[in-house]
């Protein structure tokens, strides 16, 4: 089974470390989405949302931010072998910062789930052909 659980080192919690991540990482499009991401050498997945303020309503922002919560914590393992495996590197490990645009919150997990998989596998894809 997949973490059952986030522990408090696996999320990005200061302003300092968003902000490090949006400016020096890189980024990609996946539907409703916008994925800011930095490869980290300890191995360490950890991750951080942002709800758009585009979401006016602050239950559209929290159905956003949990739906967003569970497709973390149900494949981090997953992002993080297929990261490793475009970069060559056992150890790799990566910071993920989601941000939530409008639309997002209307989306059920699975829909979600497919918009973020396909934004990752273009994404991959990509590091792959520029190695």
């Amino acid at each position: 089974m997949a973490g059952a659980t986030i522990d408090k080192c696996d999320r990005i919690r200061s302003r300092v470390e968003y902000q490090k991540i949006s400016k020096q990482g890189k980024r990609f499009r996946a539907g409703n989405f916008l994925v800011n991401y930095q490869v980290r050498e300890d191995g360490r997945v950890r991750f951080g949302i942002v709800a758009s303020g585009k979401l006016s309503r602050a239950v559209d922002r929290n159905r956003a931010k949990r739906v967003l919560r569970e497709f973390y914590r149900l494949n981090r393992e997953e992002l993080r072998r297929f990261f490793a495996e475009a970069l060559g590197g056992d150890k790799s490990g990566l910071d993920l910062v989601f941000v939530a645009y409008p639309g997002s919150e209307q989306l059920k997990y699975q829909e979600a789930r497919e918009q973020l998989l396909r934004g990752f596998a273009k994404e991959l894809k990509r590091i792959t052909e520029n190695k």
